[in-house]
């Protein structure tokens, strides 16, 4: 059960909720250690906002379900948004997990936008499925803005499937991606980056793993069309770093505005 402080957290944020919000939850009966508290979690959210739609899903037993959402760990939650958008989060939900939640479930009711409109259209050049993990340990301050943009990237794109994963909990993932201290960002299973992550980075580790135009020999800037020997030229970079933090800034001061 939820501590206290946690449910009163809840209950805050789920307050200005605007429109529904699905959530899926994938447990399994054997192994998994986390999925009772975890399913416990879900079911105190949806006792507090009738804007929660719950769905309970065995990994096994609903096999066909497990496929339709991409659900590889358990436990899993699946915070889904328009379109079928959706991310994943993996393992124990607390710390800055349980933020993470909240506040995707507060962004998708409300119809955030996540990201200025230069990312948005880069995103649009995307042809294939780009697969995104963000490895998290609960207390760690610097993970959970990595794990926003993630977040994000998957709520704008529906090629971009995010899942983040809270570490500790799945040894045998640490220890094949040699996770020391997360944050770790993986991008189509086999590009790593350690540490903080910019938009701008993303960008281009996305279009990596997604193996844009590679064996062009001159290549251009996904985002302007100018010829660059990078993903995204150097303009664009600082453009894309520029936008995001000002959209970041006005997003907290309308946090704040709402809060008070």
């Amino acid at each position: 059960m939820p501590s206290d402080d946690a449910l009163r957290y809840i209950k805050d944020t789920l307050g200005q909720m605007k429109n529904p919000v699905r959530l899926a939850v994938f447990t399994s009966e054997s192994g998994c250690a986390q999925c009772p508290d975890v399913l416990d979690l879900a079911r105190s959210i949806k006792s507090r906002s009738t804007k929660i739609a719950l769905e309970a899903y065995d990994f096994t037993m609903d096999r066909d379900k497990t496929e339709q959402y991409g659900i590889t760990l358990t436990p899993s939650v699946v915070v889904q948004g328009a379109e079928g958008r959706s991310v994943t989060l993996c393992g124990e939900i607390d710390g800055i997990m349980l933020s993470l939640l909240l506040e995707a479930i507060l962004a998708v009711s409300g119809g955030k936008a996540w990201f200025p409109d230069s990312i948005g259209n880069a995103l649009k050049l995307l042809e294939r499925d780009v697969h995104i993990q963000v490895f998290v340990d609960l207390d760690c301050p610097l993970c959970k803005p990595v794990a926003e943009t993630a977040t994000g990237l998957a709520m704008e794109s529906g090629l971009i499937h995010t899942e983040i994963i809270t570490a500790d909990d799945f040894p045998e993932l640490r220890d094949r991606y040699q996770i020391a201290t997360p944050p770790k960002t993986v991008f189509g299973g086999n590009l790593h980056l350690d540490g903080h992550v910019s938009e701008s980075t993303f960008l281009e580790m996305i279009f990596k793993a997604e193996g844009l135009r590679p064996m062009e020999s001159v290549r251009r800037c996904a985002v302007c069309g100018a010829s660059s020997a990078d993903i995204i030229c150097t303009a664009c970079k600082s453009k894309i770093q520029a936008e995001a933090v000002d959209h970041k800034r006005r997003d907290e001061k309308f946090k704040r505005a709402g809060a008070a």
